[in-house]
């Protein structure tokens, strides 16, 4: 499906609903965005998967990715676990 991938300096944690997710780059997020996602519709999960789509596309800084992910895990419902600022 996605055969690049830009890894990101600090790997997200999510947890809800009895899972836990560890997402360690760009790639992995756009996989958790695509098959394991409690919601199909919002702004914040359509950026995400933007932003993701396009970081492996382009030389963009994995950390856009990133914090767009944080933001729709946000969104989502889930706990979002890291130990740096998103």
């Amino acid at each position: 499906m996605y055969a690049t991938d830009r890894l990101w300096d600090e790997a997200v944690i999510l947890e809800g609903e009895g899972r836990v997710l560890r997402v360690h780059s760009t790639r992995d997020a756009l996989l958790c965005l695509k098959n394991h996602w409690p919601i199909e519709d919002g702004p914040a999960l359509l950026t995400a998967t933007d932003v993701g789509e396009q970081g492996l596309n382009n030389d963009d800084d994995p950390a856009f990715a990133r914090r767009a992910f944080i933001e729709a895990a946000k969104e989502a419902g889930f706990s979002v676990n890291t130990w740096t600022a998103a």
